[in-house]
């Protein structure tokens, strides 16, 4: 029997050598008339993201299409921020930038 709401879910898609800098979320949550709603949002990551809710008479029919998906992303290369962090570990990939050498100026 699947579950009533799921976990949302996370995903990442980095590819360096193509400039791709992807995510993808997917979420559920109840309505006020008792019918199941599901939230995606995606984008590149650093900008403004798209949304789309879609909702289901029955939470069932949720948690088969939050599956769908989920499995849809991960055959296109998509995991999860545990599966795949960066180098640097952090989160987004994004290290300091390299400090600046003090300049010396000769005296006269």
């Amino acid at each position: 029997m699947p579950k009533s709401e799921l976990e949302p879910l996370h995903l990442r898609r980095i590819d360096a050598a193509r400039n791709m800098r992807r995510f993808y979320a997917l979420s559920t949550q109840s309505t006020l008339f008792g019918e199941m709603s599901l939230i995606r949002n995606w984008g590149r990551i650093g900008t403004n993201r798209k949304s789309m809710v879609q909702t289901f008479d029955g939470s069932a029919e949720a948690v088969e299409a939050f599956g769908r998906l989920e499995r849809a992303k991960r055959r296109r290369g998509y995991a999860t921020v545990d599966e795949k962090l960066s180098p640097s570990g952090n989160f987004w990939g994004i290290t300091a930038p390299p400090a600046m050498p003090t300049l010396s100026v000769p005296q006269p």
